[in-house]
């Protein structure tokens, strides 16, 4: 989660995330932040919001969804839940419905590039609902979205990964004053903030600063940054779901000359490990700046929010002095993900494996697969049948499926890898003290040797490299040379999902 908790001043807005759950601000300051972001909201209809790419699937970027696009209806499942799901639709069709107004990219803070809408990506290859609100790191998986593209084709070298990009309408532009951005980082570090800056905090909140950042400067006047405090916040308020926890405190922090405004972030602490506000993350991550406006009504600042599960962006406002964060979404970040297998795929490897010997294997019907790994480059896919009887291996190189080789009741399937050679060996018995074997070698996805042996009492009695007859004595000299077969795992998921 990004940030566990909002308080008086820092505002979930229109949907839940695991950041806040279970954890409410008092309720008068929360109903009225809810107000002021609900008021925001409503007036930009006609003006649209800033909205984020996060991503892009190889050829378009993204702008990830983070609902289904299919309105909630009410029930007696989710009555207790209806509102808040339903204004998070709600607020997603704001910028559906406006897509193709979304034409300025914020490139670097404060520079304007020129964007376009391209579509929706609204069903996987299966013909399913793509995933919602996660960040794939593989291009191959599609997500719910609205796909952009460069206006025009130079400016794609400024692509990047776009995370957290910002793009905004023309009307947008229009009403706003687009305001200049200065990391203030050196050499990837951040200075602290000045000392009378964080005493004059340490004195308000009674607690002592563990660490500061002076993060970045908005229009050469502002200063944005953070203070993380030690030890428990004692005026925090309560958990309803767990009043005996204990939370810490970190500020961000707008300077404008003496005034300071402030976001109370807090994370939960345990007197042995300190204050936690984020998984596998040491101390507090700051809101990142990425494009800032002067609008009719003050400052409109966009930010994104990286932490290692999560990914948030949203805006943050100034009104009547004191800053309010209206958080659009939180997705997750997705890591070690498997290639997708779709349902075109099995058919046609399974077309593939037939083709190899149609006679035996009309009948077959694969249900279900695994990954195995000669090499972590390429993608090996291991398919059965429903008894387990029958199989086969493939390897999908650069977009294309190649058939090695069949398992049967007999002929089972063993693996290893050697420096940058990976091994696939199929064996069983033959029959008697017979046994057949066969070894398929691979070096980045090609295909070096194949080797195949009939053995009786363990003695080579024919054999063959590379499709070619080769003496015993070679024969038994190759299998020596090999390294030890390891038994292949076996976690299949079935084709059809069940």
């Amino acid at each position: 989660m990004k940030k566990l908790m909002l308080v008086a001043i820092c505002a979930m807005a229109v949907m839940i995330s695991c950041k806040n759950k279970g954890q409410t601000a008092p309720a008068d300051s929360k109903d009225s932040i809810d107000a002021v972001i609900d008021s925001i909201i409503e007036e930009n209809d006609t003006t649209p919001l800033p909205m984020f790419l996060v991503g892009s699937d190889g050829k378009y970027m993204q702008m990830l969804y983070w609902a289904d696009i299919e309105e909630p209806k009410e029930s007696e499942d989710n009555d207790e839940y209806f509102e808040a799901s339903h204004k998070r639709w709600e607020f997603q069709e704001m910028f559906r419905r406006n897509a193709a107004m979304y034409t300025n990219m914020i490139v670097g803070g404060d520079k304007i590039t020129k964007v376009k809408f391209i579509d929706e990506v609204l069903k996987d290859p299966d013909g399913n609902r793509p995933s919602i609100g996660q960040i794939h790191g593989r291009e191959e998986i599609p997500s719910l979205c609205a796909r952009f593209d460069f206006a025009n084709a130079k400016d794609k070298k400024e692509d990047g990964a776009n995370w957290g990009t910002v793009i905004v309408t023309d009307s947008y532009l229009n009403s706003r004053r687009l305001l200049s951005l200065k990391s203030c980082a050196k050499n990837y570090e951040y200075p602290k903030l000045d000392a009378t800056i964080v005493k004059q905090l340490e004195k308000e909140y009674g607690m002592k600063a563990k660490a500061s950042s002076k993060i970045a400067i908005i229009d050469n006047r502002y200063i944005h940054g953070t203070v993380e405090f030690e030890g428990e916040y004692k005026n925090a308020p309560k958990d309803p779901y767990d009043e005996e926890r204990k939370f810490g405190l970190a500020v961000e922090v707008l300077i404008d000359s003496a005034k300071v405004y402030k976001l109370e972030q807090l994370g939960y602490y345990s007197p042995e490990w300190g204050t936690t506000w984020n998984a596998d993350a040491d101390g507090y991550i700051s809101n990142d700046i990425v494009a800032a406006f002067e609008g009719p009504k003050g400052l409109e600042l966009c930010y994104s929010h990286g932490a290692p599960e999560s990914y948030c962006v949203g805006m943050i406002y100034l009104r009547d002095g004191k800053l309010i964060e209206h958080e659009y979404e939180m997705f997750q970040t997705m890591v070690d993900e498997d290639v997708p297998v779709w349902k075109r795929d099995i058919a046609e490897m399974q077309k593939l494996y037939v083709d190899d010997n149609p006679h035996e294997r009309e009948d077959v019907k694969f249900t279900k697969y695994a990954f195995f790994y000669l090499d972590y480059e390429n993608q090996w896919l291991w398919l059965r049948d429903q008894n387990d009887e029958n199989g086969a291996f493939f390897l999908k190189k650069d977009g294309k499926f190649t058939y090695i080789a069949a398992e049967t009741a007999k002929m089972k399937p063993y693996q290893v890898q050697k420096g940058d050679v990976g091994y696939l060996r199929l064996s069983g018995s033959a029959g008697g003290p017979s046994q057949y074997i066969e070894v398929y070698a691979f070096k980045k996805g090609k295909l070096i040797e194949t080797f195949t042996a009939l053995l009786v009492a363990g003695e080579v009695d024919g054999c063959s490299l590379n499709g070619r007859d080769i003496s015993a004595e070679a024969g038994q000299a190759y299998l020596a040379n090999l390294p030890k077969f390891e038994e292949m795992p076996s976690y299949f998921k079935n084709i059809e999902g069940e």
